[in-house]
């Protein structure tokens, strides 16, 4: 009886291609302003940057409007909106972040969607402060239409 040993490892495989895309350009911005940053891999110190799509994106004292990446990492740092799948925060703020997993030492953000939060975040707009504000439009909404009806109605 024979068998088929396969040498083939679905693990190696995901390693040689993250190590492929993290291999790929890298960018650095350093004491400097820039539009847009793109790259393998992006390093930004003490800048500041309209838009950034990278693999892996490394802040220290930088301001990015926009950042799209698999991997950000943020030391005194801030961004409006930042779309990662993993996040690592040290002393950072983000308006918006939308990520798989965030670890944080001190963030704070205006409302986070994440999968998995480990840290001392602080977050403006929670989903359950997002409902009672989004009801609270509502109840001044009806009130205010139904204010304007009882003046037409006179």
């Amino acid at each position: 009886m024979s068998e088929d040993l396969s040498d083939h490892n679905p693990l190696e495989e995901a390693a040689a291609d993250l190590s492929a895309d993290l291999q790929e350009d890298h960018a650095e911005a350093q004491d400097s302003a820039v539009r847009a940053v793109q790259g393998g891999r992006v390093s930004m110190a003490n800048s500041a940057a309209h838009s950034v799509n990278a693999q892996a994106l490394d802040m220290t004292d930088s301001v990015a409007f926009f950042a799209q990446t698999k991997s950000l990492d943020m030391h005194d740092s801030a961004t409006f909106i930042a779309i990662s799948r993993d996040t690592t925060v040290h002393d950072g703020a983000v308006a918006i972040l939308a990520s798989g997993q965030v670890q944080a030492k001190e963030l704070q953000t205006g409302l986070l969607v994440a999968g998995k939060v480990e840290g001392d975040v602080k977050t403006v707009l929670t989903p359950l402060t997002a409902l009672a504000v989004g009801a609270g439009f509502g109840l001044v909404a009806l009130f205010l239409r139904s204010l304007s009806r009882r003046k037409h109605r006179q």
